[in-house]
């Protein structure tokens, strides 16, 4: 196919294949390799110049993502749970408070993974309007000024973060990163401005555009949302997480990568320097993997092979954070509020398409 900037690329939509090379280092994530498929303007201007693990191959990639990840371990996920526990009863309080009609994406989908991102990074929550709406167009602006602009000023914010936490260091991510690695000269200060960058704009928006269809897709599903409401067992609702993670799919622009050498990939020689669009979404709705599956199946038995994280070295860090909070709000939700239903015709939703992330703006729902 041909990209936005007039670049002929190749598209994987098969499971098999777009696996095989998402896990091949002969394909390369830098987009400063010749012929790397770029999302849009605005990430060619921005984040896509950052140098961060979203952007560097191994070893490089591996020693990066080392020093950050005990702040996404199974056993940090499970101290942050019961804070996002009472957050979520806390949003479902209030929100009962209200008079119906009540938007779910603002005071529910929106607030949980952006208080969690803000404790994990260390970051003021009366902030996140302003990183928020700058995440937004570092994603999908319109324009290479408006991208830049919103770039600027999300780095002047980080950098003004970083000063914060060298004067007085907190149980966060950054802390961490500053005293552990910028002070002592073992990391760069620009590479964690960089990195910050990308978990402040990556980190919350995914997470609420899954919270938002999937509340969406169960409301469309009435039967297997019965099935939730009545199960109080922890594995069937974890296995409904994958399921919504498998069938939603909000990444929808596909794995970025460029091949660094020949690569001969189902019958197909990719040339070096050309570019490959793994299209992770659409492989997990591969009939050769997943049975009939264009249907939502909340019990499916291999849900959780899916794609929607990536593959290989490069899959996201944050995906027990997700996968966590996920589980705490269909947990909680059809349990506080089982009459929840949507206030509006499905027709009259609107959803954000011009991004890199697949969501429903706004959710009205009453009960």
């Amino acid at each position: 196919m041909q990209t936005w900037d007039g670049k002929q690329v190749w598209v994987v939509t098969r499971y098999e294949d777009g696996r095989a090379i998402l896990a091949d280092e002969r394909f390369s994530v830098d987009p400063t390799v010749p012929g790397f498929p770029e999302k849009n303007i605005a990430y060619l201007n921005t984040i896509g110049q950052d140098r961060n693990i979203r952007t560097i191959d191994n070893p490089e990639h591996d020693r990066q993502k080392r020093m950050m990840i005990q702040d996404f371990t199974v056993k940090r996920v499970a101290e942050i749970r019961p804070a996002v526990q009472t957050l979520v009863d806390q949003l479902i309080d209030d929100m009962l408070e209200r008079e119906a009609p009540v938007d779910l994406i603002e005071h529910l989908a929106i607030p949980v993974p952006t208080t969690v991102i803000c404790e994990l990074l260390g970051v003021p929550y009366s902030d996140r309007d302003f990183f928020g709406e700058r995440a937004k167009a570092l994603l999908a602006a319109p324009t290479a000024e408006a991208a830049k602009v919103a770039g600027a000023e999300m780095t002047e914010y980080v950098e003004h973060l970083i000063d914060l936490k060298i004067a007085k260091a907190g149980n966060d991510l950054v802390s961490r990163m500053v005293h552990q690695h910028v002070l002592p000269g073992t990391y760069a200060r620009a590479d964690l401005v960089s990195l910050c960058r990308l978990l402040l704009t990556a980190g919350h928006d995914t997470t609420t555009g899954m919270i938002g269809l999937s509340v969406l897709a169960l409301l469309r599903h009435p039967d297997q949302l019965r099935e939730l409401k009545e199960s109080d067992d922890p594995a069937f609702v974890a296995n409904c997480v994958e399921e919504f993670l498998r069938y939603l799919g909000t990444t929808h622009a596909g794995r970025r990568r460029v091949a660094l050498t020949d690569v001969e990939v189902a019958g197909h020689t990719i040339h070096a320097n050309e570019g490959v669009i793994v299209l992770n979404n659409v492989m997990d709705r591969d009939d050769a993997v997943f049975a009939d599956p264009n249907r939502l199946d909340l019990h499916r038995t291999n849900t959780r092979v899916h794609t929607a994280f990536g593959y290989g070295i490069h899959q996201c860090p944050g995906q027990l954070l997700a996968r966590m909070e996920l589980h705490v709000v269909h947990s909680t939700l059809w349990k506080r509020v089982p009459t929840l239903t949507l206030a509006v015709p499905m027709q009259e939703l609107h959803f954000f398409e011009d991004g890199s992330n697949y969501e429903v703006t706004t959710l009205p729902v009453t009960w």
